[in-house]
């Protein structure tokens, strides 16, 4: 003899819409969210800088403890290195 069934509640409406193919009513109405334009972003040119192999030891160290991009880390120096420097 083969065990029937439990019925669906009417609360659940996940197991509805995923038994019956039903669309799922929502509990609350969701706004859109507002489009905001991301600022316009600078263009990027692409630097190649030969590094001992020492230095590059370092820099891979310091960027695996700090869960930074080394991308990142060189930027982050170069911005305070050029602080100074007008534009």
């Amino acid at each position: 003899m083969t065990k029937k069934r439990k019925p669906l509640n009417n609360d659940d409406n996940l197991a509805k819409q995923f038994v019956y193919g039903e669309p799922i009513t929502p509990l609350f109405k969701q706004n859109k969210p507002q489009e905001v334009e991301p600022p316009p972003k600078e263009t990027t040119i692409r630097l190649t800088v030969d590094l001992a192999e020492s230095m590059h030891r370092k820099l891979s160290i310091l960027a695996a403890r700090t869960g930074k991009k080394k991308a990142e880390i060189i930027r982050m120096l170069l911005d305070e290195a050029l602080q100074d420097v007008e534009d």
